[in-house]
């Protein structure tokens, strides 16, 4: 099992205070918008890396319902509004710190149908 994330944490450049990926989207010849990561999780990790950045080229929409469309692989994506959004199958439990004490929370999320802000 492999797990890829492509993503503008690490390669980027900024001009008047603007961040601009790395990766070209070959439609436009620009660079690709709308979303800050992308993590597939798939049996295959060259497929996982390829995958990754379709999914980020494509974006939010048409990406994962890509991804809902192969059969054992499953994405995570983060668009510019820090929201999580996954594919359907997605099964995510992560923990945050709860504001009001020092215990901690569990969230889940399980498909398109929740929303996190992270």
């Amino acid at each position: 099992m492999a797990v890829v994330t492509s993503g503008t944490y690490e390669k980027f450049f900024e001009i008047n205070d603007k961040k601009y990926s790395d990766i070209i989207d070959p439609r436009t010849g620009y660079p690709a918008t709308g979303t800050k990561s992308v993590t597939i999780v798939c049996p295959d990790a060259e497929l996982a890396d390829a995958l990754a950045t379709a999914v980020f080229i494509l974006g939010e929409k048409e990406g994962i319902a890509m991804i809902d469309q192969l059969n054992g692989i499953e994405c995570l994506l983060v668009n510019e509004k820090d929201e999580l959004r996954t594919s359907k199958k997605l099964k995510l439990n992560y923990y945050t710190k709860n504001e009001d004490s020092e215990r901690q929370q569990t969230i889940k999320i399980v498909g398109q149908t929740e929303v996190t802000k992270i």
